[in-house]
């Protein structure tokens, strides 16, 4: 096969046909000429940027009979054999598919050799970062400590993937992507070459397509001159890479903005027949808003793509729309973008999406205020500081003050058993029930028991308090709050009309409603939703479930069931009440004692 593919063709040979990578060139190219050449050297960076080509070109430089050079002849022997792959002393390996140790050992094994044909062997190890662990750690020592006729050369696009160890024994060089403008004049030269005419707008979308890679612009430029008849055109690269034309992704965000619901949906039907994908045309919707917004904050810039400056629909769009509603366009694509990878009616989504952006600028124009309500508040702002001003003038003349009589009867404070005025009484105050001290050796006859409940259980009591219980609300009684949040933290999970039985999944919770100036006041709560008195057991869920399951197995064994009515966890908190009780009262005692009883006032906060 005699033609050959044109990014092979015109592979650089020398350093002055790289393209981009200046910096790497100039230090080669000292490098060489003042014979300062490293052992190893690491080339990282995208894919197409030279990396492999740069390689080759060391690889005859220090094979070539004009060393030192900074640039290899291209004529010896040497440097002809190098390029035709002729020389065996120029390894080309692929580390995709020779990643194991042995291939590394079979390296090791041969470095040791001297080259037959040049001055140095030279190891061009591709895509060095698929090499096995095993095969690193093999190459560890010959990379450290080669021998003088051996350079080796690794190349990646993945520098992360290689260990530390390795890239310590290397001089790295990262590549860096190749400049549109730099691959649009590399095209345009190799047009002018091969005499074939071309529209500038189809290498500058060649340039743009290639993502900062020469191979990838060199292949799509092969793919488009076989497509093309007499002249390539704009839109033979967009028909061949998939892309949309400009003009038509303006047409469809003109609409958008002019609210032509029907021509958007005209537009996607059109580019979808011509084999869009959606994700394509929101890829493209996406770098025009891009490039809009970019004009509204610089102005015409190089960041902006000359075919949408050069486009006579693209200025006038800019007069239309401002750049916080482009903004928010971009966040909502974005999004849709990510959503359309994974939805199964793309195209649904895209039309659904676009006609929401229409709808997003008519709700955001309908929020902002009209120059009529601007105006109103103009003129209210106006009043406001005329007024201001009237009472700088003219100040008001002060009301000279009453002096304070302490006697009067609404500076009197009500002290010790006095009893508030009518209008200072709270507007519920729960109705107090003294509870006795509840041992827990053993239980009261007069207690209410969970086999009580149990035995006369009904769905009809469960689901009354479980109403009452949503009527429960701090807000309303702001005072015992702390105690309504814990009770509606508690589930009634069975209720007669003896009482009813609160669980807690937790038992933090169960603990602190049991306390005793918790549980005082959650009874007076309790009887005043029921509207008179309603005892009830607090229990923990795992608790109750173990209760509730022994009380099933008695039943069925037909004996009366008799259950433990207390964990040993709610022991040790009335056991703490009890001990807090006897300690308050002893202090009591001894301030009755102290100061008489006509003098101390026992307050129940």
């Amino acid at each position: 096969m005699s033609y050959q593919a044109m990014y092979r063709a015109y592979r650089p040979q020398q350093f002055s046909d790289v393209v981009g990578q200046v910096h790497i060139v100039r230090t080669m190219q000292n490098a060489l000429k003042n014979e300062r050449l490293s052992h190893a050297y690491l080339f990282c960076g995208p894919r197409g940027t030279g990396k492999t080509s740069i390689a080759k070109i060391i690889a005859k430089a220090v094979n070539c009979v004009n060393y030192p050079t900074s640039e290899p002849c291209n004529v010896c022997p040497n440097c002809i054999g190098i390029t035709n792959g002729s020389v065996s002393d120029v390894f080309e390996i692929d580390a995709a598919s020779n990643n194991g140790v042995d291939e590394i050992r079979e390296i090791r094994d041969k470095v040791k050799y001297a080259p037959t044909m040049g001055r140095f062997k030279v190891y061009i190890i591709d895509e060095v970062h698929m090499l096995s662990t095993g095969a690193f750690n093999a190459l560890l020592k010959t990379l450290e400590e080669p021998p003088s006729h051996v350079i080796f050369i690794l190349a990646t696009t993945e520098p992360h993937k290689i260990p530390a160890t390795i890239i310590s024994r290397c001089q790295r060089f990262d590549f860096k992507q190749i400049s549109s403008k730099e691959i649009e004049d590399h095209l345009a030269r190799i047009l002018k070459e091969q005499a074939l005419s071309y529209e500038q707008e189809a290498v500058e979308m060649i340039a743009q397509l290639a993502d900062g890679g020469m191979r990838d612009a060199l292949s799509l430029l092969d793919q488009v001159i076989s497509y093309a008849t007499d002249e390539i055109k704009l839109d033979d690269v967009h028909a061949l890479s998939g892309t949309i034309s400009y003009e038509i992704l303006l047409k469809v965000i003109d609409s958008i903005e002019t609210e032509q619901y029907g021509q958007v949906i005209d537009y996607i039907q059109e580019m979808v027949t011509e084999g869009k994908e959606p994700v394509r045309i929101i890829e493209g919707i996406i770098s025009v808003y891009r490039d809009l917004l970019l004009y509204l904050k610089i102005g015409a810039n190089p960041a902006i793509s000359q075919l949408l400056l050069n486009n006579e629909l693209f200025i006038p769009l800019t007069e239309h729309i401002q750049s916080k509603t482009i903004v928010q366009k971009l966040f909502q694509l974005n999004k849709l973008q990510g959503e359309l990878r994974y939805s199964n009616h793309p195209e649904l989504m895209l039309e659904v999406s676009l006609l929401s952006l229409a709808d997003a600028k008519s709700e955001t124009e309908s929020s902002s205020p009209t120059h009529t309500e601007v105006e109103v508040l103009r003129q209210e702002v106006t009043k406001l500081k005329q007024l201001v001003k009237n009472l700088q003038d003219n100040p008001p003349v002060a009301t000279p003050t009453r002096p304070i009589n302490m006697d009067e009867p609404q500076y009197k404070i009500p002290l010790f058993n006095d009893e508030p005025a009518q209008g200072e009484k709270d507007s519920f105050v729960p109705k107090v029930v003294e509870h006795q001290i509840i041992l827990p050796e053993y239980v009261d006859e007069g207690m209410l028991t969970i086999e009580q409940v149990l035995s006369k259980a009904t769905k009809t009591s469960k689901d009354a308090v479980e109403a009452k219980w949503q009527s429960l609300n701090p807000v309303t009684m702001p005072q015992y709050k702390d105690v309504i949040v814990l009770l509606t933290d508690g589930t009634p999970v069975a209720a007669s009309t003896e009482g009813f039985i609160l669980t807690y999944k937790h038992e933090p919770g169960c603990k602190r409603l049991l306390r005793e100036d918790n549980k005082k006041v959650a009874t007076q709560l309790v009887d005043y939703l029921f509207g008179e008195h309603y005892p009830f057991i607090v229990l923990p869920e795992s608790f109750w479930l173990e209760q509730r399951q022994s009380y099933l197995e008695q039943k069925k064994q037909g004996v009366e069931p008799k259950l433990n009515q207390y964990s040993q966890d709610i022991k040790n908190v009335i056991n703490y009440n009890e001990e807090v009780q006897t300690n308050e009262d002893t202090i009591v005692s001894k301030a009755i004692e102290w100061y008489g009883s006509d003098l101390v006032n026992i307050v129940d906060e």
